[in-house]
């Protein structure tokens, strides 16, 4: 579901200079998730990175298609310090009903590598899945397959269909009733599941945001990435989402993360976020917009990647 194609951006890798720039402008520990349009672990550089961010203090997440381009893959992430890996698939090797995208059982071999290699369950381990339209039983074996090889975590998100409208997914009601199955089949399986629209975390948090969500986002409708989150393109531009490469708020090479993220361009985005992001429902509680059309579109395709998001 990747829409880099669409984008108009250039697919390039962020410079190592700007990118100790950038990591230099943040503080107080900010939680970054080094990825971009593309596969992070690709970047020539990328156990570089995870040690510099490190080095400073900043947990660190990466989220890869786990294609690795090389056997010593699995050493390399298990000895980087990483705080989470975050593994995107949609279905389990033999019994897919999403046909789009890479599957490669490589994927797999790789993922249940880094799981068993870890040491004290470091770093954590999450899968995350968009869940098609009639392919419910892809993502119940998601979170099986999630807790038999021990990972920590599914994540399931919503389609996007900004650029592609004939992805098809589930209406309001039946994304509904597969969180209560899927809910079920983690909790059985001894595994968590975070789904933005429904719960996340656990324990004494998890229930309160079940309880609260709407409260949380606006009666439902408002999308709380714009207040938690910015994205830092390889030039150092800061925009509110992955998804908005030209609604640049500043730049990190000559300006401070504190002063853009409170200047008035970044408020009045933050107010007026639909003027952009139209019906994007993607981190909101509600759906926008519940058209069906047809065929899936597959995600995470191994390019050149070179953005770095600090979320949160």
């Amino acid at each position: 579901m990747c829409q880099r194609e669409d984008l108009g951006i250039e697919l390039e890798h962020m410079e190592w200079s700007d990118f100790t720039s950038v990591v230099d402008k943040l503080d107080n520990k900010e939680n970054i998730t080094l990825t971009g349009w593309g596969e992070p672990f690709i970047h020539p550089r990328v156990f570089d990175m995870i040690a510099y961010c490190k080095e400073r203090g900043h947990p660190v997440v990466i989220t890869s298609n786990g294609l690795f381009t090389k056997p010593s893959m699995v050493e390399d992430i298990l000895n980087s310090g990483l705080d989470c890996v975050t593994f995107s698939i949609d279905s389990v090797n033999g019994n897919e009903t999403v046909v789009e995208g890479h599957t490669s059982s490589k994927v797999y071999d790789n993922i249940e590598a880094v799981v068993r290699g870890r040491k004290n369950g470091a770093p954590s381990i999450r899968l995350q899945a968009t869940i098609h339209s009639g392919c419910e039983n892809d993502l119940y074996d998601v979170i099986r397959y999630g807790a038999r090889i021990g990972c920590d975590v599914v994540n399931v998100g919503r389609l996007d269909r900004q650029f592609r409208p004939n992805l098809k997914r589930p209406d309001a009601k039946e994304e509904r009733l597969i969180f209560l199955k899927a809910d079920e089949i983690a909790h059985a399986a001894g595994i968590q599941l975070d789904w933005l629209q429904y719960t996340v975390s656990h324990g004494i948090t998890r229930f309160f945001y079940k309880l609260l969500r709407k409260k949380l986002h606006k009666s439902g409708s408002y999308c709380l990435k714009t207040f938690d989150y910015a994205y830092v393109t390889r030039e150092g531009n800061v925009t509110p989402c992955c998804l908005l490469p030209n609604s640049k708020m500043g730049n990190l090479l000559t300006d401070n993360l504190k002063s853009i993220w409170q200047n008035g361009k970044f408020d009045h985005f933050r107010e007026n976020y639909r003027d952009t992001c139209g019906d994007c429902d993607l981190w909101t509680i509600d759906q926008v917009d519940t058209r069906q059309t047809c065929s899936p579109q597959g995600q995470n395709d191994p390019s050149p990647q070179g953005q770095l998001a600090k979320v949160h």
